[in-house]
């Protein structure tokens, strides 16, 4: 079975697909809204990983706040059905914090794409939700 990537357009939705047994794994920024006055600074974001896909393709571009390091995530939504999942919050398995967008893509497309670790990101997360 092959599982496409899928190009989001929301910019803070860096990437996002399906899993084989239903729900789909995401990776997004995570915006800092609290930042009032801060410059902001115009970024390309390439969210194709292939380079033969970026041919013909402008990156879409984004506003981040200059100087500041930035912040993404990987979100698994375990659950098939869109109704199942009013009202409940996908959970993070990874989060980094980078100089960079591209960097913080990078180590957590190596996670997002791969169902083992995608797996035991969400092992690890029941785990830390039964200590608690």
């Amino acid at each position: 079975m092959m599982i496409e990537d899928e190009q989001v357009g929301d910019l803070a939705k860096l990437y996002q697909r399906d899993l084989p047994g239903g729900g789909y794994v995401l990776i997004e920024l995570v915006r800092d809204e609290a930042m009032p006055g801060a410059t902001l600074i115009d970024v390309a974001v390439e969210r194709r990983a292939a380079v033969e896909r970026r041919e013909g393709h402008v990156a879409p571009r984004i506003q981040l706040p200059d100087g500041k390091p930035c912040k993404a995530r990987v979100r698994v939504e375990r659950r098939a059905s869109a109704e199942r999942r009013a009202g409940h919050e996908a959970p993070v398995i990874a989060e980094v914090e980078r100089n960079d967008v591209l960097s913080a893509f990078e180590e957590l497309y190596r996670i997002a794409r791969d169902n083992v670790a995608v797996a035991r990101g969400l092992l690890t997360w029941q785990a830390t939700r039964r200590a608690d």
